[in-house]
């Protein structure tokens, strides 16, 4: 299966090469203009932040500037409790130039800064995420510019679930896993964006393990970007629970539970195993998250049925607005 795979995916990279090619050669593109708006990002986090221990306090990826004012389109978890934001139009070393915070997404994944001098450089189009199929050809491009661009394909589309009570319900999962996947481009082979890079997938086999990339498709981006910009986020919602579950022998566990979160607050431990959430049994990340958010809204209390070793334990817990406990944006 994984040979067969293996095969499936060379020959689909080497079409993506040539299609990518003939776009160019058709269209006389000039990579180094399509490039130019995928730019490099330093954030730096002070160590008393939330995020600092695992995510560290200086960050660096990818950000793609979208309009003619120096908007900036990157992955949140990047610029969560920056005080300080850097962009490296030209690379690390070009010019730094300091930016601005202006959205964090916690449902969407997304962030947002604002340059706070001219860039010189024209902005990439957004395109059409909701036509890409799997199979599909597209382009994936980090900071580093041409070193830093990847043909791939679409390997699958659909709900993406993180440990850290996330749910991307359209996903775009793509090959080869780009190795500076944080808030890489995705471009569609008319130059457009159609993706930011935000995670790695694992994804198990029968021989070895298989790396995707998950980007979010920037259609997510286009119906909340106004709120974002108004507001610092979109107007979703969700309650925050502090309860990172993992899917083990077709259940949930608790991976771990942030120390200061309402799930360690009401005595909840790592190890122990989530039955049901206000009395729906649950039994994977997907299931959990879209039964919780669909009964609760931050501020809610929720009623978690666990098993800890050979005991049955019903606990109450006060969610929370994780975009508050943060600090929002920093704005």
């Amino acid at each position: 299966m994984m040979m067969a795979r293996g095969r499936i995916l060379l020959v689909a990279v080497t079409l993506s090469i040539v299609m990518i090619s003939g776009q160019c050669a058709a269209r006389e593109l000039d990579l180094g203009a399509l490039l130019a708006p995928v730019i490099a990002l330093e954030a730096h986090v002070p160590e008393h932040a939330r995020s600092a221990q695992s995510l560290g306090t200086v960050r660096g990826g990818t950000g793609v500037l979208i309009d003619g004012a120096g908007l900036v389109l990157t992955i949140g978890y990047l610029i969560i409790e920056a005080d300080s934001v850097e962009l490296l139009p030209h690379g690390l070393r070009g010019e730094r130039v300091p930016a601005e915070v202006v959205a964090w997404d916690p449902a969407s994944g997304l962030g947002l800064v604002r340059s706070k001098r001219p860039l010189g450089i024209a902005p990439m189009a957004l395109g059409d995420s909701a036509t890409l199929k799997v199979e599909d050809a597209v382009i994936t491009a980090s900071w580093t510019g041409e070193t830093g661009m990847l043909p791939a394909f679409i390997v699958g589309r659909g709900p993406y679930a993180g440990y850290w009570e996330y749910l991307l319900e359209d996903a775009l999962f793509v090959s080869p896993i780009h190795p500076a996947f944080p808030g890489a481009a995705l471009i569609g082979l008319d130059g457009k964006l159609v993706g930011i890079g935000g995670f790695a997938h694992f994804d198990s086999g029968d021989e070895e393990e298989v790396a995707d990339t998950v980007f979010i498709p920037i259609d997510a981006l286009k119906p909340i970007l106004a709120d974002m910009l108004l507001d610092g986020r979109s107007a979703v919602r969700h309650p925050w629970l502090g309860l990172y579950c993992e899917e083990v022998d077709g259940g949930l566990r608790v991976r771990r539970v942030p120390g200061d979160g309402p799930a360690a607050k009401a005595g909840i431990l790592a190890g122990d195993r989530l039955i049901a959430v206000a009395g729906t049994p649950v039994d994977s990340l997907v299931g959990f998250y879209r039964h919780l958010w669909s009964v609760a809204r931050p501020g809610d209390s929720i009623v978690l049925e666990l098993r800890r070793e050979e005991a049955s334990i019903e606990v109450e817990v006060a969610s929370i607005d994780r975009y508050d406990r943060t600090g929002g944006a920093s704005r």
